[in-house]
């Protein structure tokens, strides 16, 4: 860890992706980016080259990959029976068959910055190129994180000493809960050993368990939010923090009314608290599509800068048809 830079021990997030994107676009090295986002120079590197993007190789004005094709004037490298008369540079099974083939690439993808973000060549370049997006290494990041947690985080010798434990004691129709309660020693949680047993870790299944087999599944919520990562920064809490810095701030309050039984239709009103204006606007259906479109045609009325202005914050409760993600939403949003 260099000694100019403080950590703050916490994970990038993606606030801090986009900004190494658009420095990477200005050619702003490693360490000024570390420097601004409190991280090492290698983390940033690490960062980069575990999550850029390939482009490969535009086929369109020459199949040849090789380094030497503009100087090669080979024939025949392939050996056929009959001698071929075209340099074979110009040939697609060249780069197959050549015993001096090099695959050309570019020098900037070797070093830092390891991509094609700020080179002033990129658009005429036919080489291989490789480019980091923050969305796609977010993504990326989020996928990896999920699965490192995917499993059983338990060594086999102490799985086979809990399975003899906790098996017949369940054959003998005790619960997990009692289980625990009886035997301090087993360091889990209820939770984590109904897990067990369901993933078939253990000898008994749930089958075993004479209450769980008498609970029917539960059925999610239809309006259940899976991904809760767009809602960071956006609690309630941040909402009063902001207007507590900034208390000119335009808020408008946004929610759905549901009609009447059997009916798909529903309001979306819009509650301006500043001059105390409600519009209200039949959708439908209760999707985050037809909310989209209100949005979509009061910026095409408005203009972008005149919307902008009006839709600073939206405050509005946590909703299926109300969560647009962040990378569409053109004004904050807060959720109480």
């Amino acid at each position: 860890m260099s000694n100019l830079i403080p950590g703050n021990q916490k994970h990038l997030t993606q606030e801090d992706r986009v900004f190494i994107e658009s420095s990477l676009g200005r050619n702003m090295p490693f360490s000024e980016i570390a420097k601004y986002l409190c991280k090492d120079p290698s983390t940033i590197s690490k960062e980069v080259k575990k999550h850029r993007l390939l482009k490969e190789h535009n086929d369109f004005s020459s199949p040849n990959q090789c380094a030497h094709r503009t100087s090669c004037r080979l024939h025949n490298v392939c050996n056929r029976a009959i001698p071929c008369k075209k340099e074979c540079r110009t040939c697609n099974a060249c780069n197959m068959r050549c015993p001096h083939f090099e695959k050309e690439s570019c020098k900037t993808i070797k070093r830092a910055p390891f991509v094609c973000n700020g080179c002033s060549k990129k658009a005429q370049c036919r080489q291989e190129r490789y480019f980091y997006k923050a969305v796609s290494a977010n993504r990326h990041y989020r996928t990896i994180l999920s699965e490192s947690r995917v499993g059983i985080n338990i060594s086999e010798p102490d799985m086979q000493w809990l399975d003899s434990l906790v098996s017949p004691l369940i054959l003998q129709g005790q619960t997990p809960y009692m289980i625990l309660k009886a035997h301090p020693e087993i360091n889990c949680s209820v939770k984590t050993l109904y897990n067990y047993i369901e993933s078939g870790a253990l000898s008994v299944k749930n089958l075993d368990l004479q209450r769980k087999v008498k609970y029917k599944l539960r059925k999610p919520h239809a309006s259940q939010i899976n991904d809760t990562g767009i809602f960071q920064g956006r609690s309630f809490k941040d909402f009063t923090s902001l207007l507590a810095e900034h208390p000119d701030t335009n808020v408008v309050e946004m929610d759905t009314v549901v009609g009447c039984d059997g009916s798909r239709k529903v309001f979306l009103t819009l509650y301006f608290r500043v001059c105390k204006l409600m519009l209200i606007y039949l959708l439908p259906d209760k999707t985050t599509t037809s909310v989209k479109k209100v949005f979509d045609s009061l910026e095409k009325a408005l203009g972008t800068l005149l919307f902008c202005q009006l839709f600073q914050v939206i405050l509005t409760d946590y909703a299926e048809e109300k969560t647009i993600p962040k990378n569409h939403q053109k004004c904050y949003k807060y959720c109480a």
